[in-house]
């Protein structure tokens, strides 16, 4: 018999989730992660508030670095569109505040936490899942893979395919003062997004307490992402957004998947994805907290019933389609594939012009 009900690899916002809610039902957790935290993940973070209503956070109870958005502002051209709600419906954090808070919340409710353990392979036996951390193996009668899009539970049990869409991203978040911020940024507090009309990437411009979060995402198959860095950095000096003197921490690079094509097997007999594990980022936000969490609370509750009354763990992979859909390319990606792409560009160009449709198409 195994020492542990459930192992989940990686400690993020999705498996530190589902850490949390399997052990505030009971059930015996270890959490394997091969950083130690606090640790730096570089991200734009952006959480909505559905977010924070499945991890039960109000906003003015989290203690730390939380800036709520009501206005989005996009940069077209030389111009700033503006999108507005009546009220915060996006809130900036700080990633490794973040992750830390949540992490320390499920050790809190009964999760076994390691840190600086390095999954090096995953086996689904017949009576349990085997996990080897070179030194020490693990086992449970299931694993829930939460590594991110490098996650050695996706690559050995959730079939990952060569054809899977990938986003490469350059990112960078410096600590240069609110009041500093404030004097050369006219929309301080509010994400700013510059996206490319062809749907294919966008970059942003995030000020949130006394950070600065600059990045870049296009998908991997596109122009060299360092060269889309270099213009929109170029461009925020020559807007005087990038004061010269401003120091920013080395630009650094991570990847993942959209569930746009290939999609990755997320269940299994004895195993679970969830986040960016499981290729479940939203298509053009890129925003992956929110899928993160929401996909790591229903792997949960099915683990839960699997355990308690022997439902199947391919339930999850049913409530995931509901919600993210079935993986198959959406109906922006076969309309690209139709028309040329000076059309396509031109479509682009009205929908990011357009408030409404900003809000139906990304938001």
């Amino acid at each position: 018999m195994s020492a542990w009900d459930v192992i989940v690899v990686g400690g993020g916002p999705g498996g530190s989730t589902a850490a949390w809610r399997l052990a505030r039902a009971g059930k015996k957790v270890l959490v394997l992660d091969a950083a130690t935290f606090p640790r730096v993940k570089l991200c734009a973070g952006w959480v909505t508030k559905q977010a924070l209503a499945d991890l039960e956070i109000r906003p003015g109870d989290y203690p730390h670095t939380i800036q709520p958005w009501d206005a989005v502002y996009f940069g077209v051209g030389d111009s700033y569109q503006e999108t507005r709600w009546k009220e915060p419906a996006n809130y900036g954090i700080i990633r490794k505040e973040f992750d830390t808070f949540l992490l320390c919340r499920a050790e809190a409710a009964g999760a076994t936490v390691r840190e600086g353990v390095r999954v090096r392979g995953v086996e689904a036996g017949r009576d349990l899942a085997r996990v080897d951390a070179g030194r020490e193996i693990f086992e449970a009668p299931v694993v829930v893979g939460a590594g991110g899009h490098t996650c050695p539970v996706a690559r050995t049990l959730g079939e990952v395919s060569d054809g899977e869409t990938v986003v490469l991203t350059q990112e960078s978040e410096t600590r240069i003062g609110a009041e500093r911020l404030r004097k050369f940024t006219p929309y301080y507090g509010l994400p700013e997004l510059f996206p490319e009309p062809d749907f294919k990437g966008y970059a942003w411009y995030v000020t949130k307490g006394d950070f600065l979060n600059i990045g870049v995402g296009r998908f991997a198959k596109t122009p060299n992402i360092h060269d889309r860095l270099d213009a929109l950095l170029a461009h925020l000096r020559r807007v005087q957004r990038l004061p010269r003197e401003a120091n920013l921490t080395p630009f650094r690079g991570h990847a993942y998947s959209v569930r746009r094509r290939a999609p990755r097997q997320i269940a299994g007999e004895r195993f679970v994805l969830v986040g960016d594990a499981a290729g479940l980022a939203r298509d053009f936000s890129g925003e992956g907290i929110g899928p993160a969490v929401r996909s790591a609370c229903k792997a949960a509750e099915v683990i839960l019933g699997w355990i308690e009354s022997g439902r199947s763990l391919l339930e999850y992979e049913k409530a995931v389609v509901a919600l993210y859909g079935s993986g198959e390319e959406n109906w922006i990606g076969r309309l690209a594939s139709r028309l040329p792409e000076s059309v396509f560009r031109a479509l682009g160009n009205v929908v990011w012009r357009n408030s409404w449709l900003r809000k139906f198409v990304v938001h």
